[in-house]
């Protein structure tokens, strides 16, 4: 259950809560803690000292860690000067330097990574049916140049032309991932994931995706927790599992990971395709000073670059990534 700050709202308000901003933390991976929720205008600190907000007992944390705000403009955070540093999205944070956040964003703070909900949108709205029996001429996709049609639109927009190598790169990381965390053995991830293309591809002609039931992530999380139940049954032939069986126990931190899945998933998508129109030295800039935390002054020296150059840089990559993302995230959720 997560912790929440903020103003106490009464039942007698509950008209406005629907109204209010609010930004929940929620654990994607790490020791055990309740994440939590700030709604209204409200500040949360995250640390080690015990009256913080969201207290994270363990040595790579500061006592002081981060802020979490939320105000008119929305959510965000800010390193308050932490000792080891703050992620968001894999790119660490200036001290005392206030980033906006956007849905399912991921934070990292010492062991522990968080997702970032800011919005009441679900994966998916109902449970995916059974898919129908695949066509009698539907021939083995392993043995044919095989491709389909993801359909979205009216209008959430994605419909594109993928085949089984374009569906295994764009999306295999992540269905293999959410399958290890959701518990599945190591000798399963890769059949489980099998199990999700082969279902996509033996109905490629009658698939049809239905926007009432939630963006394509959600979509694809059902198919990949469909997978799971199919394996699970045939290993536990005559014990049935609930139609709404998502392990582990936790619905939402199962949702948080998914969506931390999700989101690496489109940062590795999005810094491969800017890299294209990136100058070496400009990336090994953000990658050392960015992502691995070498110090500024460090990288500098040993780019002949100032260290202003070395920050603008690391914005400049940042930018660029924020803009592609934005663009996937309106093609495909």
């Amino acid at each position: 259950m997560p912790l929440i700050c903020g103003q106490y709202v009464s039942s007698s308000m509950s008209k406005q809560v629907k109204t209010l901003q609010f930004l929940s933390i929620i654990r994607a991976s790490g020791p055990s803690c309740p994440g939590v929720h700030i709604e209204g205008n409200a500040t949360c600190i995250i640390g080690r000292a015990t009256d913080s907000g969201l207290v994270l007992e363990n040595e790579s944390v500061s006592r002081r860690h981060a802020v979490l705000r939320l105000d008119r403009k929305g959510a965000s955070i800010e390193d308050a000067t932490s000792s080891l540093g703050t992620l968001l999205n894999g790119v660490r944070l200036e001290p005392n330097d206030k980033m906006y956040l956007h849905d399912r964003d991921v934070l990292t703070i010492g062991p522990w990574t968080f997702i970032a909900r800011t919005t009441d949108e679900g994966d998916s709205e109902q449970e995916i049916p059974e898919l129908p029996p695949a066509p009698s001429d539907t021939k083995d996709p392993y043995q044919t140049s095989a491709s389909m049609l993801l359909r979205l639109r009216a209008d959430g927009t994605l419909d594109r032309q993928v085949g089984w190598n374009d569906f295994s790169k764009l999306y295999g990381s992540v269905i293999a991932g959410f399958a290890r965390n959701a518990g599945a053995k190591p000798q399963e991830v890769d059949d489980i994931l099998q199990d999700v293309m082969l279902g996509f591809f033996k109905h490629s002609r009658v698939f049809e995706y239905d926007p009432a039931k939630g963006r394509f992530r959600g979509y694809l999380k059902r198919i990949t927790l469909n997978a799971l139940r199919d394996r699970y049954r045939r290993k536990r032939p005559g014990v049935g599992l609930p139609e709404d069986f998502d392990p582990p126990e936790k619905q939402n931190e199962m949702s948080a990971v998914w969506d931390r899945e999700w989101t690496e998933h489109l940062l590795r998508r999005a810094l491969e395709k800017v890299k294209i129109n990136i100058q070496p030295k400009t990336l090994e800039a953000f990658e050392r000073y960015g992502v691995r935390g070498e110090p500024v002054a460090s990288v500098a020296q040993d780019l002949g670059m100032s260290e202003a150059s070395i920050r603008h840089a690391k914005m400049r990559v940042l930018d660029q990534m924020r803009e592609e993302i934005a663009r996937i995230r309106a093609d495909e959720g």
